[in-house]
Parts: C-alpha cells; sequence; structure tokens
C-alpha cells in the first residue's frame, strides 16, 4: 500500500521545478506533484497491515537525481491517508569543476588496486534520498565488505578509513587502519597514521604527494558533485 503523497519540488534557489519526474507524476508550474494512493488487500503481519516502504526516483533533465524515500516499519496507515512530503530541493548538475570548493576535509574510500578514490566531504548528512554514487562507494571500499566479495583491504583489515585535510596548500592526512578476526568478527588493533603533503587541482586534475603510497599521484576527476568526487589516476 502507498498512501496519497503530495509535495513540492524546488531549486537551490527556491525556485519551484516544473515537468519533474516525480515516481509516475511530474510537477507542476509551482512544483507541485501527487502521488496517487495504491492501495494492497495483501497479508497482516503480527503487528497490523503490512510495513510500508516508498521509494520513488525524482529525476529532472539538467538536476542530480534524487529519491523520494520514507517508511513505516508498522504499517497501520488507513485507507485514505495523505502523506504531506513537504519541500525537496534538487540541486542542479554541476558541469564545472573549478566552482567546487576543494579546501575542505574529505573522507576517501579507495579500490583493490589503488585506481580509483572516492571522496566525500566530512561530517555531511545524507539522508535516504541523497545518498549518491560516489558517497556509496566511499563507505563500501573504506569498510571493505570482505564478506560481500569486495575484500579490497589488506589482510586481516576490517576497515581503512583515509581523512584528507585540504584545508590548506599542506595535505594533511589521517589513516586508521582496523584490524581483526575475520572469522569471529572481532576488532583486535587500529594503526593511525598522521603524516603531511602536497596537494594540487589543476582544471580537472587532483594530485596528492604523500607518505602514503596509496594515494600518492596524479588523478583525473571523472565524477563530482558539490560533497563528492570520484578520481581515477592517470
Amino acid at each position: 500500500m502507498r498512501p496519497k503523497l503530495i509535495g513540492v519540488i524546488i531549486d537551490e534557489n527556491g525556485v519551484p521545478v516544473d515537468s519533474c519526474k516525480v515516481g509516475e507524476t511530474f510537477t507542476d508550474k509551482n512544483g507541485r506533484f501527487e502521488l496517487s494512493e495504491i492501495t494492497d488487500m495483501g497479508f497482516v503481519s503480527l503487528f497490523g497491515r503490512n510495513p510500508i516502504f516508498i521509494n520513488e526516483e525524482i529525476t529532472k533533465s539538467g538536476y542530480e537525481k534524487r529519491r523520494l524515500s520514507v517508511e513505516s516499519g508498522r504499517g497501520g496507515v488507513s485507507e485514505g491517508s495523505i502523506w504531506d512530503m513537504d519541500t525537496i530541493r534538487l540541486r542542479k548538475i554541476n558541469t564545472d569543476f573549478s566552482t567546487i570548493e576543494l579546501k575542505d576535509v574529505w573522507l576517501a574510500g579507495i579500490t583493490k588496486n589503488l585506481d580509483t578514490i572516492f571522496l566525500t566531504k566530512k561530517n555531511q548528512v545524507y539522508d535516504d534520498g541523497e545518498i549518491d554514487f560516489i558517497s556509496n562507494n566511499c563507505d563500501t571500499y573504506s569498510r571493505g565488505y570482505y564478506f560481500l566479495g569486495i575484500d579490497n583491504l589488506p589482510k586481516n583489515v576490517f576497515e581503512r578509513h583515509i581523512e584528507l585535510d585540504l584545508t590548506t596548500h599542506i595535505l594533511k592526512v589521517k589513516r586508521v587502519l582496523i584490524y581483526g578476526n575475520t572469522t569471529t568478527n572481532e576488532k583486535t588493533k587500529y594503526d593511525t597514521i598522521c603524516t603531511q603533503g602536497k596537494w594540487k587541482q589543476e582544471y580537472k586534475t587532483i594530485s596528492l604527494n604523500t607518505s602514503l603510497p596509496e594515494i600518492n599521484g596524479v588523478y583525473n576527476v571523472v565524477d563530482f558533485n558539490y560533497k563528492s568526487i570520484q578520481l581515477v589516476k592517470k
């Protein structure tokens, strides 16, 4: 079951976004959308009606994709209910990398062969509808997820967290390796290294020069937005 959903789509400047696709419908000239109720006479759980999980894609050419995600864990929404999704902001796709403010603290995730780095700004609060491909990969490759078959970390390392401080021309790096027993999932040791180096941004490339070989090199910026960047080594 899906209750009736209503809401408004605006851009970063608060201007309504018309003709924006939300699920199976589109916004009007005022940015308003309305998704019709969908009823389901399915099985009843021990706690009442079935849980409700809503995950509708929001798309508009020239804007970053978002998802309208909301749930009611125990269900129980009565027929005829209306949920107001309030105001949802869309960011325009940024095609000019020079406008991205790099002078911040970034978290890094690295692929197994060390050819790709995913960067996400530290302390960003991502709601379920805003988490993007880059930030998802940043988290995935930081934690390793050996049990899912990625296994991009050194032997007996559960997680590898790398923090890059680009707030000045001096690159400050903090790397934490979390060791443990992959059979018992017990974390046994934390190995922390803090070091410095240099970084440089030129057009659509970023160069990193530190004492940590896993991040050194010149990288092409292949994807980016205001909070996340994907780098591929040249």
